[in-house]
């Protein structure tokens, strides 16, 4: 009986003490696999000190969830808190995105737009907005808006306590459906106006025939497009018989890199059209064929022409292709990339150098030096005669 007892309690201790080993191998496994976990993390963020940094960034956050007295803004927070790490690069090329942001920055990028197809400025008299432009062919063209009407509601919302961003943002929240608009025109009598807001597609080119035969050619951007709507538009102007070419680059904000090459080497003979320098001083090259466009050209600049833009005029000035005519631009001379991040915002970020043909740092020299200076007038468009000058007497 009791070597029987003995064996059950020999039995019993052996179960315990497996059941403890195996309590205490469970530990050890979840300690190794936190262990790991944090030391993945920790590689994956980079050095000590970003992890103490993300560490800070999430002790500031669990700090303001748990004390602060009125609501916390979670989305509202974090945009800020990434938008203002890119902002401390001190580079006002670079920004951050969020989701929505950066859907509307894609759409730009192919030249289409969700909305009504109007430019907005905040009216001082009703706190509305006053249309400053109509897009042609867009939703707002087709419903009979004009320049100079007033929009003070949509979906019977008062707007006009907002900023021109916040009346855009809650138009484009209406994407694919129709809005209808509380509309105060220039005589001062108000409508209700139905418009589709709709994902459209903005000719970036647009061009016309003007008097001696002068081929006028504006481009708006060089963004997903542009350069075929600019050799297409320069050829249906060589069809009609034009002798000469104005490009119209005022106020353009630039673009791709592919674009703004694609039309110089359309326009250019051959050589070198574009040089980039990244980071770490690695020079690429970028070169034209020999088929070119040789006749008397004009590129028309002012202080809003930026970046792609920029350089189309610098390349034309300096191969002596075309006089440049108009007011000293910005000198931008970063190329930035978009960079998507993992829950569809993204970080738009300078990684490069831009430089001339000739090697010329448009920011140190302070923008394209016009061959021409000439200052826009009240009456007239001073810029565009003297383009037309210069072409007519190179002709």
């Amino acid at each position: 009986m009791k070597s029987r007892l003995g064996n059950l309690a020999r039995a019993f201790l052996g179960i315990k003490i497996r059941f403890w080993a195996f309590i205490l191998a469970c530990i050890l496994c979840i300690g190794v696999t936190y262990g790991l976990t944090v030391q993945r993390e920790r590689n994956r963020i980079g050095s000590e000190d970003n992890y103490n940094q993300a560490m800070k960034y999430l002790e500031i956050k669990n700090t303001l969830d748990e004390y602060y007295v009125g609501t916390v803004d979670e989305e509202a927070v974090s945009s800020a808190a990434f938008a203002a790490m890119v902002e401390a690069l001190g580079d006002q090329w670079s920004y951050y995105m969020s989701p929505s942001e950066y859907q509307a920055y894609q759409l730009y990028s192919q030249n289409q737009y969700v909305g009504l197809g109007v430019q907005l400025d905040k009216d001082a008299d009703t706190g509305g907005f006053k249309i400053t432009g109509v897009t042609t062919d867009s939703p707002a063209e087709t419903a009979g808006l004009v320049v100079g009407d007033i929009i003070l509601a949509i979906n019977g919302t008062d707007i006009t306590d907002m900023t021109v961003g916040d009346a855009r943002s809650f138009i484009e929240a209406n994407i694919g459906e129709t809005v209808e608009l509380q509309i105060r025109n220039s005589k001062g009598n108000e409508s209700t106006i139905t418009v589709n807001c709709a994902v459209v597609y903005s000719n970036p080119v647009s061009y016309e025939m003007l008097s001696g035969n002068i081929g006028y050619v504006q481009i708006m951007n060089f963004q997903s497009g542009a350069a075929d709507a600019a050799i297409s538009a320069i050829e249906s102007l060589l069809g009609q018989g034009a002798m000469g070419f104005i490009f119209d680059v005022r106020t353009n904000p630039g673009g791709l890199v592919s674009e703004l090459t694609a039309l110089l080497d359309y326009l250019l003979p051959s050589g070198t059209i574009f040089v980039s320098v990244d980071k770490d001083g690695n020079r690429t090259e970028t070169t034209s064929d020999s088929v070119c466009l040789d006749m008397p050209m004009a590129v028309l600049v002012n202080e809003y022409t930026y970046s792609a833009a920029e350089f189309f005029a610098a390349a034309l000035q300096e191969y002596n292709w075309a006089d440049v005519i108009g007011a000293r631009t910005t000198g931008k001379s970063r190329s930035q990339q978009t960079l998507e991040l993992s829950d569809g915002s993204a970080i738009h970020i300078s990684t490069a150098r831009y430089l001339t043909p000739l090697g010329v740092d448009l920011a140190e020299q302070g923008g394209i030096i016009p061959d021409q200076e000439v200052a826009l007038t009240a009456t007239g468009d001073a810029q565009l005669n003297a383009a037309v000058s210069a072409v007519q007497w190179a002709s």
